[in-house]
């Protein structure tokens, strides 16, 4: 993926600047189990799932999952068991929910070494890189996903977007990084993940 970091706009590193303030808070506060640390992550984290998250118990179960989750070295049976621990305990409309995005972002609290997957990741990806995301296409529009489970589409799109980070540390990634610490000093300790997101997300409408 080409960024002209010339033409990031004092806007876009504002939306940068808020948020790391919001993350730094998250990742120092992360065994917190006050009030004001809920907050804090789920404005950051879990607004755009309100329809799911504004539900008291399914808060309580995304957080007791947060505090006592211990992760492993292999991050998508990690994530994998997020998602099931959701689907088992959360009250939903129905019972077709697969909470991938907001267990990434879980996820990637516990372990900053991985990637969060959200609607502008998936969007800038499919559109620039060509990464077949499979993850919320219906098996009726596309033939060659007719027989695949969710579970199975999530894994796919979980492994792509590793393999996608991985890539571009190799190749480019380091231009991203030097722009990264450049512009923001004093966050150069946060990891290379969430340097990267940030800027996928600052620059993407």
């Amino acid at each position: 993926m080409e960024i002209d970091f010339e033409r990031i706009t004092p806007y876009q590193k504002l939306i940068i600047a808020r948020g790391l303030c919001d993350y730094q808070y998250i990742m120092e506060h992360r065994e917190d189990r006050n009030p004001e640390f809920k907050k804090v992550y789920y404005d950051f984290y879990l607004s755009a799932r309100w329809r799911t998250m504004t539900n008291q118990h399914n808060q309580d179960v995304y957080f007791e999952k947060l505090y006592d989750f211990i992760p492993s070295n292999n991050s998508l049976n990690d994530l994998m068991d997020i998602i099931n621990c959701f689907r088992q305990n959360m009250h939903y409309e129905d019972n077709t929910a697969y909470e991938f995005s907001i267990a990434s972002k879980l996820l990637h609290t516990k372990n900053p070494n991985t990637p969060i997957y959200d609607r502008k990741i998936r969007e800038r990806l499919s559109s620039e890189e060509e990464i077949a995301f499979q993850w919320q296409i219906p098996n009726r529009i596309s033939g060659a996903l007719r027989g695949t489970t969710d579970e199975e589409k999530i894994r796919h799109d979980w492994t792509a977007l590793c393999n996608w980070y991985e890539e571009l540390f190799v190749e480019e990634g380091s231009e991203w990084i030097e722009w990264f610490d450049t512009n923001f000093p004093c966050y150069t300790h946060i990891s290379r993940y969430k340097k990267i997101d940030f800027i996928i997300f600052a620059t993407t409408p």
